[in-house]
């Protein structure tokens, strides 16, 4: 229980560090402060993490100084939101620092993970073909790039959620070494780092405007890979198969945003989700139901409230000035198969899995407004709650994987799609989001 006491200690530390600097940052003299002083400079911050990392972990495997080596590399990592927080207030952001940025995350999280490799807690292997990855991605392609092509070398959304995730592996592999009674799921952790690694490499070398159709060819196959295990009765997997679906999904929209997109990005995007959170849900439906002549109606009527919302949105909605950004009429269908995969997992009772997908697919169909969960509730919240919000849904994922417990995702889903309506409504009832101006 040591370590648990030593890692809570340093996070409420480094929580409290960042929103000194975030409340600093608020103010004109605060950022003027920040950006006139050569030690908060965010190239500056960047080397400091890497010193505070590096010492942390020799202190925590060489001189055996378990809490003090948490507490600094757990500030390191907290650090790693800050030289980005300093950098876009104050105006710093230098192509130099979207350089130095990831390598800086890299000197930082490798050495311990490979401490933890050769200590047996990873796979050693694993651990080295992550580290070259990293130091191909690092060094080999960046020099690619620059020299021949245009691309941005900074770090993508795969980069910054590969490090969250490198950063969360090194916490949970300091509690397994507390030989708390907890399961062992590091080295599913371990493959998704290395997949994000690959990944953040690969879309560094594509051009901008393919990131939202790559995305959602993502999301197609995550539903197609979910149809295929529903049919193999392997419901868990499938459910976490559209999820990642939903991942995908996520980010598809920003991406069309911000860089563009091709004339077939929206019916590739609405054919996706139709795959992975109309079809797949409603043929786990008709199976978990025996294939009873209900449940087969059950998940054809599922499957069409989502077609229909689906194209309302792209024919209809997408073109009302009336609807204010970032809200939807009718419930998203992500949220709806996450509704409906919920009910199916966790409900042991006929009645009640009938009584939430009605209840869903006319939430669907309605003309309730929902507000989009990205794009409105994320970027309300602080940036640390999203970090910390990520290390919570990474240590669930791998959990569930491992534990391929049904019962508990069921839960788990049904408790954050009631969370997203009450969210919503949330927002919608403050008059927290404002109509367009024509």
């Amino acid at each position: 229980m040591d370590r648990i006491v030593y890692i809570s200690i340093s996070v409420v530390f480094s929580v409290l560090m960042y929103l000194a600097f975030v409340l600093t940052l608020r103010t004109e003299k605060g950022r003027d402060f920040l950006g006139g002083h050569w030690v908060f400079h965010p190239n500056t911050i960047c080397l400091w993490r890497v010193i505070i990392g590096v010492s942390g972990t020799l202190l925590y495997f060489l001189a055996e100084q378990r809490a003090l080596g948490i507490f600094l590399f757990t500030i390191s990592a907290v650090l790693d939101g800050v030289d980005g927080l300093v950098a876009r207030q104050c105006g710093l952001t230098t192509s130099f620092g979207e350089e130095i940025d990831p390598l800086c995350d890299k000197l930082t999280y490798l050495p311990p993970i490979l401490f933890f490799a050769y200590q047996g807690y990873l796979s050693v292997a694993a651990a080295w073909i992550l580290a070259g990855i990293e130091a191909s991605g690092q060094f080999l392609v960046r020099s690619i790039i620059k020299r021949f092509t245009l691309f941005s070398v900074a770090a993508n959304n795969f980069g910054k959620i590969k490090a969250v995730l490198c950063f969360s592996l090194i916490i949970y592999c300091a509690l397994l070494e507390d030989a708390l009674p907890m399961p062992n799921f590091s080295r599913q952790m371990l493959n998704l780092c290395i997949i994000l690694s690959v990944s953040s490499i690969v879309f560094k070398l594509i051009p901008n405007r393919f990131y939202a159709d790559i995305l959602s060819l993502l999301n197609l196959f995550c539903g197609i890979m979910g149809i295929v295990l529903v049919l193999d009765d392997r419901y868990a997997y499938a459910t976490l198969a559209i999820l990642a679906g939903q991942i995908f999904d996520l980010f598809d929209g920003r991406m069309a945003e911000k860089h563009g997109g091709t004339r077939f990005g929206p019916w590739l995007d609405d054919i996706a989700d139709l795959v992975s959170f109309g079809i797949c849900p409603g043929l786990l439906i008709i199976l978990k139901g025996d294939m009873k002549l209900s449940f087969v109606i059950l998940g054809i009527l599922y499957t069409l409230a989502i077609g229909f919302r689906l194209w309302r949105y792209l024919v209809i909605d997408k073109k009302d000035q009336q609807l204010p950004p970032g809200v939807f009429n009718g419930l998203p269908s992500p949220a709806g198969a996450m509704g409906a995969l919920g009910a199916c997992l966790f409900c042991t009772r006929p009645w009640a899995v009938i009584l939430v997908i009605c209840l869903t697919a006319l939430l669907l169909v309605s003309h309730v407004r929902f507000v989009h969960f990205g794009r409105v509730i994320l970027t309300r919240l602080p940036r640390t709650l999203i970090v910390m919000f990520g290390f919570v849904v990474v240590f669930l994922m791998a959990y569930l994987i491992k534990a391929r417990d049904s019962e508990l995702l069921g839960a788990l889903l049904m408790i954050s799609f009631v969370g997203y309506l009450i969210t919503s409504s949330h927002f919608l009832m403050g008059n927290r989001i404002k109509p367009q101006v024509k």
